[in-house]
């Protein structure tokens, strides 16, 4: 990896078209969207998307994104609500995603028309954990079986490129049997009763958002081990934007190299 894929936008906008526009991507914790109309929305990889638990207590992943002028219509992090309405313009959506109405000033000519509805993304749920995917994923990733009773979740907001997160965190964790990596945003560590999943939340090619789930113990207990994640990766990152290259000699992170090295070479050549 070159030190500028740390610290330019050109390296994200590709990662959005090729890493982060065909897997399955974590989203949240099932339990985060736990009651009906609990909702969770989130910048991931450069797709703004929401995830939330219709009236039947289905749990769905939707583009936050308004069908008259793809304006982000759910603009707070999480909360409740029966339905959705975009701020800027009115459109107003059901839990379901699909359209309610809209002033008239600015209502659609056809009413009836599916093309008014938001667009429900593939989403999966294993081991408590809901997974989403913007196109034809393959099988949904497995976890290494059911996961201890949910206990909470921290979000850390993290200044530094979302490759310098996944890094700092597999050279200090792994290669171990303890430890799970699933391409190209989770690692789950296991210690008997208790598991730690780490979901890297790629926000901007230079801020990255931690959310790290406790199951079997109590969320307040690893405050200080993620304060100590949040400084290290600004730390690296302070490090690559002054030319440090990362360390690859670490069999995790030699693979995720050549697994990023694959998906920059799907993108097509500048003409």
């Amino acid at each position: 990896m070159k030190t500028e894929d740390y610290t330019g936008g050109d390296a994200f906008q590709t990662e959005k078209r090729t890493v982060f526009s065909g897997d399955w991507l974590p989203l949240c914790a099932e339990a985060q969207i736990g009651r009906p109309g609990d909702f969770l929305a989130a910048s991931v990889g450069g797709w703004s998307v929401f995830g939330v638990r219709d009236g039947e207590g289905v749990v769905r992943v939707l583009r936050n994104a308004c069908r008259h002028q793809n304006m982000q219509v759910v603009g707070t992090p999480s909360g409740n609500c029966q339905s959705f309405r975009c701020r800027f313009h009115g459109w107003t959506y059901d839990l379901q995603g699909r359209f309610l109405s809209a002033p008239a000033p600015v209502a659609p000519k056809d009413l009836q028309s599916t093309d008014l509805h938001l667009a429900n993304l593939a989403c999966t749920t294993v081991s408590g954990l809901v997974f989403f995917s913007l196109g034809s994923s393959a099988a949904a990733p497995e976890l290494g079986g059911d996961l201890p009773a949910y206990g909470g979740t921290l979000a850390t907001d993290i200044g530094c490129n979302w490759k310098v997160c996944v890094e700092h965190l597999l050279a200090e964790h792994g290669p171990s049997s303890d430890l799970l990596w699933r391409w190209p945003l989770l690692a789950v560590r296991r210690a008997g009763a208790l598991a730690i999943v780490e979901q890297i939340v790629p926000h901007t090619f230079l801020r990255t958002r931690l959310f790290t789930h406790v199951f079997g113990g109590a969320v307040e207990e690893h405050t200080p081990a993620v304060g100590l994640i949040k400084q290290a990766c600004e730390q690296l990152q302070a490090d690559r934007t002054a030319g440090t290259a990362c360390a690859s000699d670490g069999a995790l992170i030699v693979d995720f190299h050549r697994r990023l090295a694959s998906a920059y070479a799907q993108e097509p050549a500048a003409t």
